[in-house]
């Protein structure tokens, strides 16, 4: 007689889970099943990322000097300081620029004339050479011609000298005001900068430095 016989005549119900693995056994099956092995996990880990999905930021080294950063790089461009407009307020005398200017040529413009060093030299005096008494009798017609020619390049001299002198202090009224202006913007910035640094002081000193 088995072990069903003898339950079933006295009775006694079989346990159906008798042929069933038990709660435990079955929780511990699914549990190894579920979950792969510790090796299992890390050969997928390391063949699951792809190359393309690392950041680019650490992939790439800090910037050294020297280096050539790349051409998409967003960097503003040099500013050329000869490019630079200062809004100066600065209207001169239509009457100073027109005895400031050759006739026949363009207007002179004090904001784009610039002298060099040679041209705002001091000139020395030049004493007038003593003139020379000539009798009626020796003054022919070389003699006339010879002081109409002088007395043209006196005044040609005289006109340059003048139109220079007008260039240069129409040039220097507008410097003064140029200069006026940059001071004040300057002043600005540095008000500028200071609260900015104040504000990076009180930020270092909350949450330390940058």
């Amino acid at each position: 007689m088995d072990l069903e016989e003898f339950l079933s005549e006295n009775g006694i119900p079989p346990s159906p889970n008798q042929h069933e693995p038990s709660p435990h056994q079955s929780g511990l099956q699914q549990a190894t099943s579920a979950s792969p092995s510790v090796m299992d996990l890390s050969s997928r880990a390391s063949t699951s990322v792809h190359p393309g999905m690392v950041s680019q930021n650490c992939m790439q080294s800090p910037v050294r000097p020297g280096q050539i950063l790349p051409a998409n790089r967003n960097t503003p461009s040099p500013i050329d300081p000869e490019t630079i407009q200062v809004p100066v307020g600065y209207e001169p005398d239509p009457a100073d620029l027109a005895l400031s200017s050759i006739p026949g040529q363009e207007m002179f413009d004090p904001r784009k004339r610039k002298f060099s060093e040679e041209e705002l030299k001091p000139q020395p005096m030049i004493k007038k050479a003593r003139k020379v008494f000539i009798p009626d009798d020796l003054k022919d017609d070389k003699y006339w011609a010879r002081r109409r020619k002088n007395n043209m390049a006196a005044k040609r001299s005289r006109d340059a000298r003048r139109l220079k002198e007008n260039q240069i202090a129409i040039r220097a009224s507008f410097l003064e005001k140029e200069n006026s202006a940059l001071r004040q913007e300057v002043a600005d910035l540095r008000k500028e900068l200071g609260k900015c640094k104040n504000v990076l002081a009180k930020y270092e000193a909350r949450h330390g430095p940058l």
